[in-house]
């Protein structure tokens, strides 16, 4: 088969086109490329052409590029020298060169017997223009190949390229046939084979897909949970109209999940540079940071206790950080009750961050807080993984769960106000961050640390805390409020200068005195019996909470004025 040249490329379509014409202007056609091969002819009163050459009839189309019209033979010159002439039953001959982009790519000819002649050249201005605009639509038929050719390839380029975004991305026509789907599409949406032909919304059932191919309003990022039976796809779902040729369009759905988007997000989050290493510096053992390594490389649920919330948060990053869920990013969920009814779908709903943690890390921070009716809900969850909404929207997420506290909630369990068995499942790995009043080392190392932190921030090279002000400030009643200490840490460096001495810092007064104490220790229990009534506690649950009788509540409440 002829390939080499362009109109090689066509042969069998040229060879149909021969036939066509031929029964036509009944008449023999002869197609020629410009290597002087034969593409397409007929034998309706003559013989195959073999040899075709430049010293032929149709050869001197292609050399001279013109047409050439002989209505006898014998007239031609070349015939004139040809030994076969008097055999030869070829008359009158008609042919023109194919023009492509401006060059010559071949000649076609109708080749004429003797009673054929009469009627061809009586109107001969007629035969030429017929043929030559048969060689018009063996250029077309031509530019439609390579047209059809360009845009197969520019589809593959462009489908390569789509294979290599991270989002999923399904292409349909207008009625929702599917076209083309990238691979990230195949492996979030679980299809193993090919779903091109196959109409969208009955692979992916889903109102928002529905509803465009009713009233053709394109979306953006508009939120998508997808039951796929044996799993689940949750995140944001996109629909734009392409325009591919013409007036004609195919119509582009982008879908992409919440644990890229975290994925995405986590690197820049907060607390995404907190690590064991970082917190070597901070209150925290050794033996402390080996265990909590121990227990992040696992995915198993892990409570943190300790006297300061903010120190909780801070270690629940580093295990993050330390897990092979690293990339998926920590949720922080704060479990203040204060929320009520907004709580519940927060958390919990098909949209709730437990579903956006899927495969992720979740935080439940301060988990004491939580009322009991969510504590059930939070149970179901751990044992089941999975959450009925009203009983109909199943939420299923692969989450790592981490709480913490700054309470003893087994002392909360044995007064009512925290269910004993969410405890025991919580609680079976269990991290104790000790008090600053227990861990003096510890103590005396954050002193020391924050006082170079700031010394460098504030350029004060000279300054030097003198073993008197680390022993007060080490001895000092923090009540675990590590920023107050920062807070002091702060004023000591940007107030003074040289030898800082602990009488110094008692001049500043930043410190509180012994009576001070007392009443700090006074105004903070009117405010959480105030934060207590306003959560929603009753007066038993608040006494049993603090650890005084009914009556010491009332009198206090009387003493505060609450």
């Amino acid at each position: 088969m002829i390939i080499s040249t362009l109109l090689g490329s066509i042969k069998d379509s040229v060879i149909e086109f021969s036939n066509e014409i031929s029964k036509r202007v009944d008449a023999d056609v002869l197609i020629v490329d410009n290597n002087f091969n034969v593409i397409g002819e007929t034998v309706r009163y003559f013989s195959q052409y073999s040899e075709i050459g430049m010293d032929t009839m149709i050869g001197q189309v292609i050399v001279k590029q013109e047409k050439v019209v002989i209505a006898d033979k014998r007239d031609f010159y070349i015939c004139q020298k040809c030994k076969e002439i008097d055999k030869c039953q070829i008359v009158g001959f008609i042919g023109v060169p194919i023009y492509y982009e401006d060059r010559v790519i071949g000649a076609i000819a109708m080749i004429l017997p003797k009673h054929r002649i009469s009627s061809i050249f009586q109107d001969i201005d007629y035969s030429i223009a017929f043929i030559e605009n048969m060689a018009a639509v063996l250029v077309g038929k031509l530019k439609n190949k390579n047209e059809n050719f360009e845009i197969k390839n520019t589809i593959k380029e462009r489908e390569a390229i789509l294979d290599t975004i991270s989002d999923a991305i399904v292409l349909t026509d207008n009625f929702g046939i599917i076209q083309y789907a990238n691979r990230k599409f195949y492996s979030s949406m679980n299809f193993d084979q090919n779903i091109n032909g196959k109409q969208l919304q009955n692979i992916l059932p889903h109102k928002l897909l529905e509803d465009f191919f009713e009233t053709r309003n394109t979306f953006n990022n508009q939120k998508i949970l997808l039951d796929l039976g044996n799993r689940t796809f949750y995140g944001c779902a996109s629909c734009k109209l392409v325009r591919t040729k013409g007036s004609q369009y195919q119509v582009m759905f982008i879908f992409r999940s919440t644990n890229d988007l975290l994925q995405d997000a986590s690197a820049a989050g907060k607390g995404s540079l907190v690590t064991f290493q970082w917190l070597k510096d901070y209150l925290f053992p050794s033996d402390i940071l080996e265990h909590a390594k121990t227990i992040a490389v696992t995915n198993d649920t892990l409570l943190i206790h300790g006297k300061n919330q903010n120190l909780n948060e801070m270690l629940a990053k580093a295990i993050c950080n330390y897990s092979n869920r690293n990339l998926r990013g920590l949720i922080t969920v704060y479990c203040d009750n204060i929320y009520r009814d907004l709580f519940e779908p927060y958390v919990f709903d098909e949209f709730g961050e437990l579903q956006k943690a899927d495969g992720g890390t979740i935080l439940l921070h301060n988990v004491e807080h939580l009322p009991i009716y969510l504590q059930k809900k939070l149970m179901e969850f751990i044992k089941n993984r999975t959450i009925r909404n009203y009983g109909i929207t199943k939420v299923c997420s692969d989450v790592r769960l981490m709480f913490s506290t700054t309470q003893d909630l087994l002392q909360l369990v044995k007064q009512g106000v925290f269910l004993d068995e969410l405890y025991y499942r919580i609680a079976e790995n269990l991290i104790e961050i000790p008090s600053f009043n227990n861990n003096k080392e510890g103590l005396r190392n954050i002193i020391k640390s924050g006082f170079k932190f700031y010394q460098t921030k504030y350029r004060k090279e000279d300054i030097v805390l003198s073993d008197s002000a680390i022993k007060l400030l080490s001895t000092y009643n923090w009540n675990d409020n590590i920023n107050e200490l920062e807070k002091v840490l702060e004023q000591i460096v940007i107030r003074n200068n040289g030898n800082v001495t602990g009488e110094d810092i008692e001049h500043m007064g930043l410190l509180k005195t012994e009576v001070e104490e007392i009443v700090s220790i006074s105004d903070m229990e009117k405010e959480r019996i105030k934060d207590l009534l306003l959560e929603g506690y009753n007066k038993t649950q608040i006494s049993q909470m603090l650890g005084f009788s009914r009556a010491t509540l009332y009198r206090k409440m009387t003493e505060y004025g609450l």
